[in-house]
């Protein structure tokens, strides 16, 4: 792919038109002497066939659509000193999947990821109460995602952000419209404020999550949840538990599923695991050709119902 820059000073450089067809695209740091700073406006525009791109790793712009309409884009990371992000930067990128914010930026356009219906895996680096920057992604979308913040002190919290939708309905009566919310995605987003984030309501949320939320959607957020306990209550991190041992032979088949059987030993507190739950578990890891897995389950079988010895009077 061939790459265009305009000069914007004697040390700096923008890049401002690439032409080609390559599914992977590498902008080098320097250009000429000059350091590469800005992408700009509508520079990768509508170009549907682009997979990844390196970024400079001394970028501090992207201006407005820079990467809009690139449907087949599937992750970007933006570099440690990337500053602004313009409005609709990533517009209908409809592929996207995951996205990687730095602690440095200080601006992030309207709409720049408005569209992304793919866009399940937001990661920010942030200070403490700044978890607010991500709400300019949040707020443009109603299906599920999950963000995983990066504290600076290298702390890390996952948490998932439920579905939501409206359903309006006309009150022909009263000359008026209703409208009805369905999921607990609002309760979550709810849960951040211009003070960062407040962890003991989102997991009271939880409560609500187990009657009104996809099944797999609710052991996703416990798991997620209890792998990484960042201000998580002793209170509520034996709920989540609970309810994953609750839903016994699907939670241990959702692990093989999405391949975190290593996750298992949470189960294991308190009360065994029933034994037909763990006969369940045996029979998937054997279908999925996971031994490790069976060998957990079968010994973690044995030592809370190993078989009795039956004796005879003679």
């Amino acid at each position: 792919m061939d790459l265009k820059f305009e000069f914007i000073d004697d040390q700096t450089a923008k890049l401002t038109e690439v032409t080609g067809e390559d599914e992977v695209v590498f902008i080098p740091d320097m250009y000429e002497g000059h350091v590469v700073t800005v992408v700009g406006e509508r520079t990768f525009y509508g170009h549907r066939e682009i997979k990844r791109v390196r970024l400079p790793k001394f970028l501090k712009k992207i201006e407005n659509y820079a990467f809009a309409e690139c449907r087949f884009l599937e992750q970007m990371e933006l570099p440690e000193c990337t500053e602004s992000v313009g409005d609709y930067c990533f517009y209908n990128c409809i592929r996207l999947v995951r996205i990687d914010l730095p602690e440095t930026i200080t601006r992030m356009g309207y709409g720049a990821f408005k569209n992304d219906t793919d866009l399940v895996d937001v990661h920010i680096h942030v200070r403490h109460g700044e978890e607010h920057r991500v709400n300019i992604i949040l707020d443009e979308t109603s299906f599920e995602q999950t963000v995983t913040f990066h504290y600076e002190d290298g702390q890390i919290a996952q948490l998932v952000f439920t579905e939501f939708y409206y359903e309006v309905t006309a009150n022909e009566e009263a000359r008026q419209f209703n409208y009805h919310t369905y999921g607990t995605g609002t309760l979550y987003r709810n849960c951040i404020s211009g003070s960062g984030i407040d962890y003991m309501k989102y997991d009271e949320i939880f409560d609500l999550t187990i009657h009104r939320d996809d099944p797999k959607t609710i052991m996703d957020l416990a798991l997620k949840r209890l792998s990484y306990p960042y201000e998580l209550t002793e209170k509520a991190r034996q709920k989540y538990i609970a309810q994953l041992k609750k839903m016994g032979g699907q939670t241990l088949l959702y692990l093989i599923e999405t391949q975190r059987w290593h996750l298992f030993p949470l189960l294991t507190e308190g009360d065994p695991l029933s034994k037909d739950i763990l006969e369940q578990g045996i029979t998937y890891g054997q279908q999925y050709h996971i031994p490790e897995f069976v060998s957990v389950l079968m010994q973690y079988k044995n030592t809370h119902y190993s078989s009795m010895t039956k004796s005879f009077e003679l």
